[in-house]
C-alpha cells in the first residue's frame, strides 16, 4: 500500500522540480543515519549527484525559510496534525510579495534557490562561517505551488485543510487514501493542493448601464 502512494504522489512531482520534505525522520536513535543515507546518495547516477542533502533542523522553527526556493512541499506530519507556526506559515504564503522573474534565458539548467541548499554548497566550497541572517531573495518561483500532504490522522487533516482551503492560499486539487492497516479504522490520506495566485488587476472600471 505505502508503494502505491508514494507511485501517486510522484505523479504529481513535475520532472526537474525542487522539492523540501519537511516530515523526513528516522524512527531509531542511530548516529549512523546521515553517513548511511550520504553513502545512499553517492549511489546515485552523477546526473543528479548534489541535487539530494540532509538537514537536521525543526521546521516549526522559521518555517518561512524552507518553504522559500522549492515548487513542491512535502508534509507528513504526525496524528496531532501540522505544527502552529508551519500552517501559518502556509496559510500566509500569499501574503509575501514576490518579484517578477526574467525572462528570454536560453539556458534550461534550473537556477537553485533553496536558500539551505545554496548555504550548503557555500560552505562545501569555502570553509568558513558566515556570522547574521541571510536575505532571502523572492521571486514567482521562490515560493511553492505545490503542497503534498500525507495524514495518518484523518481529524487533524480535516482540520488543517479546512484552515489551508479558509485561507484562500491554496486549493485542494486531488485526494487519494490508502488502507494500510487493513481490519482497522486507519485510513492514510495523500492530498494535493495547489496554491491559489492572486489575479491582476487591470484597473478597468466597468461602466455603468443606464
Amino acid at each position: 500500500a505505502f508503494d502505491n502512494l508514494l507511485r501517486k504522489l510522484h505523479k504529481y512531482v513535475p520532472f526537474g522540480a525542487s522539492v523540501a520534505d519537511l516530515s523526513v525522520k528516522c524512527i531509531e536513535i542511530n548516529k549512523e543515519s546521515k553517513p548511511s543515507f550520504e553513502k545512499t546518495v553517492d549511489r546515485l547516477p552523477k546526473s543528479i549527484e548534489g541535487s539530494i542533502s540532509w538537514h537536521n533542523a525543526d521546521t516549526s522553527i522559521d518555517p518561512l525559510s524552507w518553504l522559500v526556493g522549492s515548487d513542491v512541499i512535502v508534509i507528513d506530519p504526525p496524528r496531532k496534525g501540522l505544527d502552529t507556526t508551519l500552517i501559518d506559515a502556509l496559510r500566509t504564503i500569499s501574503s509575501h510579495k514576490v518579484k517578477p522573474s526574467l525572462k528570454g534565458s536560453s539556458s534550461n539548467i534550473k537556477e537553485e534557490k533553496r536558500p539551505w541548499v545554496l548555504r550548503e554548497r557555500e560552505r562545501a566550497k569555502e570553509a568558513s562561517v558566515q556570522v547574521g541572517r541571510e536575505t532571502i531573495s523572492e521571486d514567482p518561483q521562490s515560493l511553492p505551488e505545490t503542497l503534498i500532504y500525507i495524514s495518518c490522522g484523518w481529524e487533524s487533516f480535516k482540520e488543517d485543510c479546512k484552515s489551508l482551503l479558509n485561507s484562500k492560499s491554496w486549493q485542494l486539487e486531488k485526494a487519494h487514501g490508502f488502507n494500510f492497516f487493513p481490519g482497522t479504522q486507519s485510513i492514510e490520506v495523500l492530498a494535493v493542493f495547489k496554491r491559489s495566485l492572486k489575479k491582476k488587476k487591470t484597473g478597468k472600471k466597468k461602466k455603468k448601464q443606464g
